[in-house]
């Protein structure tokens, strides 16, 4: 079985993807990663740049399907990978497979997204606003209906750390 997680950027979906692959003794596999890798780049924002956004996302999609196609993995997915039709077909046509919305509120993510140095280096903005709490509340706005059609469970990230998230994800997802 596969679990697939999914969510705004700074939701946990690579930590706890890590640790619940650990725990599970499955693979884990990060979409952004290996979308990156295909550009020779580990930097979404520089293949934006370079490529476009388009380009991007398509190569995402080609990403996505192939590991939905797989088996015994926890796939962290991008945060805006279900926002393409072809991606979000593959994740719901999955078989055999958890598909999880690692929800978080906005001033979380916000927090979250501020600390993270890396985050900030290697990851576009999304819309013109900046990468701020308008941008997150924006975008996650349009997103958050839509990780909600497509998921099995939704489990509130919010006030956990990783390790009890991970902990209630077992507990009460899987």
């Amino acid at each position: 079985m596969n679990i697939i997680l999914f969510g705004y950027r700074g939701s946990g979906k690579t930590t706890i993807g890590k640790r619940l692959a650990n725990q599970l003794w499955k693979t884990f596999v990060d979409v952004d990663e290996q979308t990156c890798r295909r550009f020779g780049n580990d930097s979404i924002a520089a293949i934006w740049d370079e490529h476009g956004e388009p380009a991007f996302r398509a190569a995402e999609t080609e990403v996505t399907k192939e590991l939905c196609g797989r088996t015994d993995l926890v796939i962290s997915l991008g945060g805006g990978a279900l926002m393409q039709a072809e991606a979000r077909a593959a994740v719901e046509q999955a078989a055999d497979a958890a598909r999880i919305y690692l929800f978080c509120e906005p001033d979380e993510l916000f927090r979250r997204i501020s600390a993270d140095d890396h985050s900030d280096k290697t990851r576009p903005n999304l819309t013109p606003l900046g990468g701020g709490l308008e941008e997150i509340e924006a975008v996650l706005a349009e997103r958050d209906p839509v990780y909600r059609a497509v998921a099995d469970k939704v489990f509130d990230v919010t006030h956990l750390d990783p390790v009890n998230a991970c902990r209630y994800l077992i507990a009460k997802c899987l």
